[in-house]
């Protein structure tokens, strides 16, 4: 448990859509086309930006991707955040936005710029380097690990699922 082959990967993403259609949730499979790995799970929302003294802070527009990783085999997270005027949040605004709390030298390790595999475009990405080994750390294997996945990882970036995803008898 915790390596994903294609096939398990889209059955399952499809399965969380459906989850998500169910209780009004905004997420959106994207399809490129056939071919590995060209469909992920997309969704948008705002998230409000760490204002300083005397600045309120901004609401920034962050569009998320959960995509499958040929080389890892596991599902991979994809972001990027805008300010209202469509300016792309820098490494360190990004920083700040969801990772404040995070030692400079982890960061590094965790969040990493990288090319889109579908999009082929700069997104910035959760590092998907011990994302299997973290999946394979449940004593009972989810049968969708995608909802696991972003269970686990969409926290670090404002991403939260609602509860009823985990309570879904069919798929968990």
């Amino acid at each position: 448990m915790g390596d994903l082959i294609w096939k398990e990967f889209l059955s399952q993403a499809k399965q969380f859509l459906q989850i998500s259609q169910r209780l009004g949730d905004d997420w959106i499979l994207e399809q490129k086309d056939l071919n590995e790995p060209n469909t992920f799970l997309k969704f948008s929302q705002k998230v409000k930006s760490n204002g300083s003294e005397g600045d309120p802070g901004e609401f920034v527009n962050v569009e998320y991707h959960v995509v499958y990783s040929i080389s890892y085999q596991v599902p991979m997270l994809f972001f990027q955040a805008h300010r209202s005027n469509g300016s792309l949040l820098d490494l360190e605004a990004i920083w700040n936005l969801f990772m404040a709390e995070t030692n400079a030298n982890d960061l590094y390790q965790i969040l990493t710029q990288m090319e889109h595999p579908v999009l082929f475009r700069p997104f910035m990405a959760l590092h998907p380097c011990r994302t299997a080994e973290v999946l394979r750390q449940f004593g009972q294997p989810s049968s969708n690990q995608v909802i696991t996945f972003i269970s686990l990882y969409g926290p670090h970036v404002q991403l939260h699922l609602q509860n009823a995803y985990g309570l879904s008898q069919e798929y968990t």
